[in-house]
């Protein structure tokens, strides 16, 4: 059929002004001739009126003479039209009548059809009715069959569908009530074993899986546990294996995707086993978390889950505990290769790992809620991981509570968690509740599933209390058994206080991984417990105590300071002379304090305050000590030595001295360089004879000048050896303890790293500055301290020099004279002798070589100088005088060459001084003029007085013509040669 032509529009039709169109001509024609004033004009314009209308009506003949035919067409089919409207108008008036004829028909058989349509819908919604019933009936046996083949979507939609159906339609059928009561008792049951099962793949396969390919290094036994029921079956096909993992990945992406999806081709697994682990884990985790949300248990399976969290790791704990006994010890490492760790940290380590896995299985969970509670529109509170963790520090804290050995008091209430504080109160599901005479774990009393456990959930609930660990109990609300006996108690090592050295730093790196997982900036609690147990129970009770048990005894025991330590203790400590034990016992507590530090770098500065203290109190022991040897009795009695270096200018020379420089010297490169720099007291330059004798010369002559003109008397000196051994014993103590004081405040400059577990969240513990200059002051005054009594030990053996050879002469010859020989030294040489002696024997066992050679080198000229100088005091001399202060030197000589292993030329010196006296005047002058001069001028204005006296000479100007050819020899000039 060919398309008609589209309809043209028409032109539109001339618009006329009112002056063109009729009654705007006729409206002009009357104002014109209204206006008109004559007859005569209005008379032309009625002709000019009716010649427009002759032509008008001229024009409208010519019209329709010219459009006749089209107006005789146009009437026809008017007519035609006109007839066929009459004719429709009068066949629906016909056809109107005819329905209310039959409307009035109908009307009579109404009730009739009324009853017979309400018959036949009644009797098909009984048809579907008994259909419902026979399927409703069929749902038990289909929901058994589902959860045997662990289909829990088929099931769980197949029950909640025919409750929904009894307690719709069918609600009012009472033939059905037992097939609901069964119903929701199904429905309980299928919830239970949905628990079940989430909780066995939050807290079970992973970790059991984890658990079991853990084993300790070296260690050739397996585990004794048994083969998992979760381990997947090796000796399946792999294209069967890559086939249902496909089908899983295709069902989770249907779930991910949101709103409805059809549960019949979502949920296709028919074995698990077939399945890789995390997939099919993520794979139940979504159908379960689906479960809940069409059984409407969405907020009571948060609240189950947040009440197991507790007990569900404690039975990881346990687990992981008789795993590890099951090991046995760690066997022995060869030498060379690092020792096993410890088992409380390889427990604590496992544990930990787990509990990090089992953190990622709740995240996946969380997921899952978020997204059940969002598509499903749900009110309920979502938990987060955070409550976790705050769970899982619990736990712990409970682990090291019997490891650490704690007596907590305030162990039935639970530590809040202070990690980050929820909206929703979480306490009243985590805390604990007091029991007579049983301490119980974990508690369900706050569950809101556990009144509507079946019995198999209930078994499962008792099985799991029958898996104690330690001293603690799985306490089960519906357990009614009144045993409440201890079980024994299951460990991987022996409980102990001091174990938290071993864990702490582990522990702290677990803490701040957790602190960083909340990123509150707050100490999460098992950080707040671990800082309380330090500080309040193994610092105060043990280490702190211990440190102030010393304290004490150091202060209350007055001779704590003279005992010495054995032979074996001073091999153990690598030493060649003994130490005090006090020193020994504090350098321990030092050494313990530093390993402590290294332990425990948080608590460094709590640990140095308490160091530093027993150091004070021990630096007024020891000063007090050496109080006690050189002041014995009273302020009034004076020991010359310690007299001696009270003076500053005797002090400041001797230590500007080049041996005590030296001595000094050599002890910081044996400090600096330990023993790589060899003999601990080499000199480092080798002194020329020359530089000895002047250094010797300038002491001798410095130590003279400032002795009295009274002499010493023998309260004035030391004379008990054993006193100057014990301030020997003290003077190496000292400086051995200084050096460790020094050494340990050095070590503290170095940052102190967490070196068990590299972690970024944990920064280097660095010693305030004040701190470590406190203990390098007190190094410094212990150094000082020993300095001190090596000073006094080097006066003191001067000292008794003087005491014993500088002596009136009534008082040499009073017990000399009458004697029968005379060939023998001066009774108080002797005694010098058997001194000096003696001193050598003790300072040889109690002090370093270089320091006893410190002390006794140089003596020679002092002595040399003693005896040349009595000569002074001599009034006259004869040749047995002569001969006995020969023998005097010579004695001293022998005695200072056995100690000093050196020939002591200057006794050589004082022997030529008196052999000189043999000679006359003129001898003497001579020989200075062939050999120089070897004394100085008041020795030889000296000598020649006693000759002149020796010899009668009186004569005066013949004294004086002596004295001035001898300032005529010598001259302004030094003397030639060595000089006393």
């Amino acid at each position: 059929m060919a398309s008609s032509p589209p309809p043209i529009k028409p032109k539109r039709r001339e618009k006329y002004s009112k002056e063109t169109t009729g009654c705007g001509l006729l409206v002009s024609v009357i104002k014109t001739l209204d206006a008109s004033e004559t007859n005569e004009q209005r008379q032309k314009e009625k002709l000019k009126i009716e010649k427009e209308f002759k032509k008008s009506d001229q024009l409208l003949n010519e019209l329709v003479s010219k459009h006749d035919g089209d107006l005789t067409k146009v009437m026809q089919l008017f007519g035609k039209v006109s007839t066929h409207v009459t004719m429709s108008r009068e066949k629906i008036h016909t056809v109107k009548e005819n329905l209310h004829a039959c409307k009035q028909l109908l009307r009579c058989r109404r009730e009739e059809l009324k009853k017979l349509w309400t018959d036949a819908v009644q009797q098909k919604y009984v048809l579907e009715m008994f259909d419902q019933i026979n399927e409703l009936r069929k749902v038990p046996s289909i929901v058994t069959a589902y959860t045997t083949k662990r289909q829990y979507l088929h099931a769980t939609k197949a029950l909640t569908s025919a409750i929904e159906l009894g307690e719709g339609a069918l609600r009012e059928v009472e033939g059905l009530n037992d097939l609901r009561h069964d119903l929701e008792m199904r429905k309980n049951q299928l919830y239970a074993k949905l628990l079940e099962e989430l909780a066995k793949y939050l807290y079970h396969v992973n970790t059991q899986e984890f658990l079991l390919g853990f084993q300790r290094q070296g260690s050739g036994r397996s585990s004794t546990y048994a083969a998992s029921p979760f381990q997947r079956n090796p000796l399946r096909k792999s294209a069967e294996r890559a086939e249902s993992n496909s089908k899983v990945r295709r069902a989770l992406f249907e779930m991910q995707q949101g709103g409805a999806f059809d549960v019949d081709k979502t949920e296709i697994l028919e074995d698990g086993e077939m399945v890789d682990a995390e997939l099919n884990s993520t794979y139940y985790i979504g159908i379960i978390t689906e479960c809940f949300a069409l059984l409407n248990k969405v907020p009571q399976s948060l609240e189950t889950i947040q009440v197991q969290m507790q007990s569900e790791l404690g039975l990881i704990v346990t687990r992981t505990t008789q795993h590890i006994v099951a090991l046995g010890p760690p066997l022995p490492t060869p030498e060379g290769q690092p020792a096993p760790p410890h088992p409380l940290i390889e427990l604590l380590d496992l544990l930990f790992k787990q509990f990090k896995i089992v953190a990622e299985t709740h995240s996946l969970l969380l997921k899952n809620y978020t997204h059940i509670i969002q598509r499903y529109k749900l009110s309920a509170k979502n938990y987060d991981i955070v409550d976790y963790w705050a769970q899982a520090q619990i736990v712990l804290q409970n682990v090291l509570v019997d490891y650490l050995n704690i007596d907590n008091p305030a162990n039935d209430e639970q530590p809040r968690s202070t990690f980050l504080e929820q909206s929703t109160n979480l306490n009243t599901y985590f805390s604990r509740r007091k029991l007579p005479h049983k301490k119980t774990l974990f508690k369900f009393d706050k569950s809101s599933h556990t009144v509507s456990e079946g019995n198999e959930a209930k078994e499962h609930r008792r099985n799991l209390s029958d898996m104690s660990y330690d001293e603690a109990t799985v306490f089960d609300p519906t357990h009614t058994s009144t045993d409440k006996k201890k079980r024994e108690r299951v460990l991987v090592c022996k409980p102990d206080l001091s174990l938290i050295r071993t864990i702490y730093l582990p522990i702290m790196n677990y803490v701040f991984e957790i602190e960083n997982i909340g990123k509150t900036g707050q100490r999460c609690s098992l950080h707040v417990f671990l800082a309380q147990h330090v500080k309040e129970t193994f610092l105060a009770r043990g280490h702190n105590r211990s440190l102030q048990m010393t304290i004490e005894s150091l202060s209350k025991t007055q001779d704590a300071w003279k005992a010495i330590v054995g032979p074996d203790e001073v091999k153990r400590l690598g030493l060649n002379r003994p130490l005090l034990q006090s020193t020994v016992l504090v350098e321990s507590r030092i050494r313990e304090t530093s390993n402590l530090i290294q332990d425990l770098p948080n608590y460094s500065e709590d640990l140095l305050k308490m160091i530093c203290a027993l150091l004070k109190t021990y630096r007024e022991t020891c000063q007090a000590a050496y109080r006690g040897i050189v002041q014995p009795e009273t302020e009034d009695k004076r020991i010359y030595s310690v007299a001696w270096l009270k003076d500053d200018d005797i002090s400041r020379f001797l230590k500007t001295l080049p041996n005590w420089t030296d001595l000094k010297m050599s002890h910081m490169r044996r400090q600096q360089f330990g023993k790589l720099a060899g003999n601990a007291y080499e000199m480092s330059e080798e002194e020329s004879m020359v530089q000895v004798q002047q250094r010797n010369i300038r002491e001798a002559e410095m130590l003279t000048s400032n002795l009295c003109e009274g002499g010493i008397s023998q309260f004035e000196i030391l004379s008990d050896v054993g006193v100057l051994k014990e301030l020997a014993i003290m003077q190496q103590s000292m400086e051995w303890f200084s050096n460790r004081i020094s050494e340990f405040a050095s070590n503290l400059r170095k940052p102190i790293v967490n070196g068990v577990v590299s972690n970024e969240l944990i920064a280097p513990v660095v010693v305030q500055d004040g701190t470590i200059k406190v203990l390098t002051n007190l190094a410094l005054e212990f150094d000082e301290l020993a300095n001190t009594c090596l000073l006094v030990l080097h006066l003191e053996v001067r000292v008794q020099c003087f005491h014993y050879l500088r002596s009136y002469p009534s008082d040499r010859t009073k017990g000399d004279l009458h004697k029968g020989d005379n060939l023998e030294p001066d009774s108080k040489v002797l005694k010098l002798t058997k001194v000096l002696s003696d001193m050598d024997e003790a300072f040889s066992s109690t002090l370093h070589p270089r320091k006893v050679k410190y002390i006794f080198e140089g003596l020679a000229h002092l002595a040399a100088r003693i005896l040349i100088m009595a000569s002074n005091s001599m009034e006259s001399i004869d040749q047995v005088s002569v001969q006995r202060m020969c023998r005097n030197a010579q004695a001293l000589q022998q005695t200072l060459s056995s100690i000093t292993a050196t020939r002591e030329v200057a006794l050589d010196h004082a022997r030529n001084f008196y052999e000189m006296l043999y000679m006359k005047p003129e001898e003497i002058l001579s020989q200075i003029v062939e050999k120089g001069a070897q004394f100085t001028e008041m020795q030889y204005l000296n000598a020649l007085q006693l000759i002149c006296k020796n010899r009668g000479v009186t004569d005066q100007n013949m004294l004086a013509t002596y004295q001035q050819k001898l300032s005529d020899l010598l001259g302004p000039k030094p003397p030639l040669g060595v000089t006393v």
